[in-house]
């Protein structure tokens, strides 16, 4: 059975973008604070498949010739460092949202604590980078509509829905995961 993602891209394209995707994640920004490469802590699979859509639907949009491309181009460049901290800090912790709801102690919560403080420490940092990805999108998005792109500006819809769901969602929840660690553990 072959499953076609909204932006008609197939689970094997998303698959091959994923491993490209992993194997560029190793690379860690110079000069930020190092969290250690997870062994116990997982970004919960459905944000892991929307990251890698939005990767693969990125991906796509930048081999476009012309104006369209050029704007994807951009957005990468602007997003992909973005997307690489993310994995690092921001998501990880989430992977305990179910088993610290549901009154655990699950394993990895040293690692979440190191994340989340990390998290809550570029968090301003994180969000500017929004603003400049937003920009990026909001050009995508007008070139799209001046190529009459349909795949464009769907893509940069998305993105931006993306972008306000971890803003308003994601990150918090995050901090709150380390939050809750913290308060069960009495750790400072």
């Amino acid at each position: 059975m072959s499953y076609r993602s909204p932006l008609g891209f197939s689970i094997l394209a998303i698959a091959l973008t994923a491993v490209g995707l992993s194997l560029s994640l190793r690379v860690l920004r110079a000069g930020e604070p190092q969290t250690p490469q997870s062994t116990t802590l997982s970004v919960p699979e459905s944000i892991r498949e929307e990251h890698e859509h939005i990767h693969a639907a990125l991906v796509a949009l930048t081999k476009v010739d012309g104006a369209v491309g050029k704007a994807a181009t951009a957005l990468a460049e602007a997003l992909h460092p973005h997307f690489v901290r993310e994995e690092e800090i921001a998501l990880p912790p989430l992977g305990l949202l179910a088993p610290l709801a549901a009154g655990k102690s699950p394993a990895g919560m040293e690692e979440a604590l190191v994340m989340t403080d990390a998290l809550r420490k570029e968090l301003p940092r994180m969000l500017e980078e929004h603003k400049v990805i937003r920009a990026a999108t909001e050009n995508l998005l007008r070139v799209g509509r001046q190529e009459r792109h349909t795949a464009a500006q769907e893509f940069a819809t998305t993105l931006a829905a993306h972008a306000q769901q971890e803003e308003e969602i994601l990150y918090p929840a995050a901090i709150l995961v380390g939050d809750v660690i913290r308060a069960r553990t009495g750790k400072r």
